[in-house]
């Protein structure tokens, strides 16, 4: 009989550069992209479930590269096994970005509530 030894996972860390990839791909082909690939999807699950700090550097973005990864994210998490979040959504840590700007709109709040099942978002959970 062997016992296997448990290894802990390397801490998953979001690159700005990733996440200007997604928006790239996202804009141009939604989800259709080959950029989301089964790989990319495996090895990329952890965006879902990060702090909202791991979020942070994406203040440096343009409104339009947010709204991309919102509609990203709000869509892979109904799309992609594995992805849901919660109250731990990325959605609603760049919701928070625009609101802080002043450009959340209803428009995308209403295109978010009607392509999400998560009933966190857009604005997380009513008890921090």
């Amino acid at each position: 009989m062997s016992i296997d030894v448990w290894e802990p996972k390397d801490k998953f860390v979001i690159e700005l550069d990733l996440l200007c990839q997604i928006s790239d791909a996202f804009r141009a082909h939604r989800l259709d992209s080959d950029f989301f690939s089964e790989d990319f999807i495996k090895d990329n699950v952890d965006l879902m479930q990060q702090a909202q700090e791991s979020f942070d550097m994406v203040n440096t973005c343009p409104d339009d590269v947010i709204i991309d990864l919102i509609q990203f994210f709000t869509l892979a998490e109904k799309a992609y096994q594995g992805w849901s979040a919660g109250n731990k959504s990325p959605v609603i840590y760049l919701v928070r970005i625009l609101k802080s700007r002043g450009t959340f709109c209803v428009e995308l709040r209403k295109w978010i509530k009607n392509n999400s099942d998560n009933r966190y978002l857009p604005h997380g959970s009513v008890f921090p």
